[in-house]
């Protein structure tokens, strides 16, 4: 679906892009074209959809799926919290990265039934196999902070105590851990102990992450019993109950009343797994009340107003293509679902900042702002042009170029924005409002 499509990659216009863009993925050497004039958001709405998110769901992320990386990262924050400090080879790779390396190549050595679904890299890291190489920087996800499955899920981390800022153990991890330890049979991994099969996988896990970061490189030998280990009992999906029961207890009970809310409705009636997120947020809005109403309702009316817009946009594109790659604006007139939309754009934008500023006044005059340009409704080519008019200011805030050139009077699509969807539905949402997330997690904790 659309949703988990730009789970990844948001960009957002102006000073706001400095601060999300910094959280987003850097590529290595396996992941051509990753700079460009950003492909998810060409209008510049989702800045203020992720304010929304934030306040619907603090501590999730979009493009978080399965709360047992939680567990993975206390695992190797517990275990190697003496190398805080130590960097690799290449001046930028810590301890947390070091024991990715290790668990990400012991899935792909020991893959099971599904090991690897949603594991981070782990295409990067079959690759890396085929090729006999070792993961590393180059073969694996880098940007330590941001990235893997350590980076991915510290907001979550964090939020529920799992992790401090330092990326050392917080105060719940040892509770998560002890029922790791017990699910699997690993006495003695948090309390230590001689010959217990715990301490004897924890030292080892150090052993191996300060090789690893010594060598730039995982060397842990690709046989034996360790990497074999380590994958049966770091498997994202096949973390057992007593595990679950308290990651559980992590995601239900927050210290954020919305969140909380819509937790228990969620837990109280589970939507269908084909529910779009905008299905699943009209079912909690009519059993909502209070902030979580509010932050629901300004979440379904943004992202009515958010998506149609953007979709039109889109639309106008993969019409262009279909008339051989450029349009002047009287064609793009013709845009299927263009001129309908034209004429309803005063109601839809001013439902959605009056459903915004119902949930925060400064919130409001964002929502305004991203929206003014369509704040009235409009003939067809007055819509083409404030779209043309906005993406061209978007871009230009971001310093890069539009995804179409100007040549003598036509619009020319430029080549890698010619794969639009021409039949985008306008109820599959444009944003992620992290519903997705909590449903998953909600899931996976069962």
């Amino acid at each position: 679906m659309r949703e988990s499509t730009l789970a990844f990659d948001w960009e957002v216009s102006g000073l706001v892009a400095a601060g999300i863009l910094e959280q987003l993925p850097r590529f290595s050497e396996y992941d051509p074209g990753a700079v460009g004039e950003g492909s998810l958001d060409p209008l510049g709405l989702a800045a203020v959809a992720e304010r929304i998110a934030d306040r619907l769901l603090p501590g999730l992320r979009a493009r978080m799926s399965h709360p047992r990386f939680v567990t993975l990262s206390a695992v190797g924050a517990f275990a190697c919290q003496d190398l805080l400090g130590v960097v690799s080879s290449d001046e930028k790779t810590t301890f947390d990265i070091a024991f990715e390396w290790l668990v990400v190549e012991a899935l792909v050595r020991y893959p099971g039934a599904d090991r690897l679904r949603g594991v981070p890299g782990s295409q990067k890291a079959r690759r890396a196999k085929s090729l006999s190489r070792r993961l590393s920087a180059a073969d694996y996800l880098s940007g330590p902070r941001n990235f893997g499955f350590t980076g991915v899920y510290r907001p979550f981390s964090r939020d529920a105590e799992v992790l401090d800022p330092r990326g050392l153990p917080g105060p719940h991890a040892e509770e998560l851990l002890l029922e790791w330890e017990a699910d699997h049979g690993l006495a003695g991994f948090v309390g230590g102990g001689p010959g217990m099969p715990g301490i004897k996988l924890r030292r080892e896990i150090v052993k191996q992450t300060a090789e690893a970061l010594r060598h730039g490189r995982c060397v842990a030998p690709p046989t034996g019993w360790f990497l074999s280990d380590l994958a049966s009992v770091c498997a994202p999906g096949e973390a057992r109950a007593r595990e679950r029961a308290v990651m559980l207890r992590l995601v239900v009970h927050s210290r954020h009343p919305v969140r909380d809310e819509l937790t228990a409705l969620l837990r109280d009636g589970m939507p269908p797994p084909e529910a779009t997120q905008r299905e699943i947020a009209l079912s909690l809005l009519s059993r909502s009340r209070g902030a979580a109403h509010d932050a629901l309702h300004a979440a379904v009316e943004f992202e009515t107003a958010a998506t149609a817009i953007d979709n039109t946009f889109r639309r106008l594109l993969a019409y262009a293509v279909s008339l051989g790659g450029a349009f002047t604006i009287a064609q793009g007139m013709a845009t299927p679902r263009l001129s309908d939309l034209a004429a309803r754009l005063g109601d839809l934008t001013r439902s959605a900042v009056e459903a915004v500023a119902r949930l925060d006044e400064g919130l409001a005059h964002e929502a305004v702002d991203c929206l003014r340009e369509f704040d009235h409704p409009m003939g067809a080519q007055e819509f083409v042009d404030a779209l043309i008019a906005r993406h061209q200011q978007i871009q230009e805030l971001k310093g890069k170029r539009m995804w179409i050139d100007p040549v003598k009077h036509r619009w020319v699509v430029r080549t890698p924005y010619r794969k639009q969807d021409p039949d985008l539905s306008d109820d599959v949402w444009a944003h992620p409002m992290r519903l997705y997330t909590l449903v998953s997690f909600l899931r996976a904790c069962a």
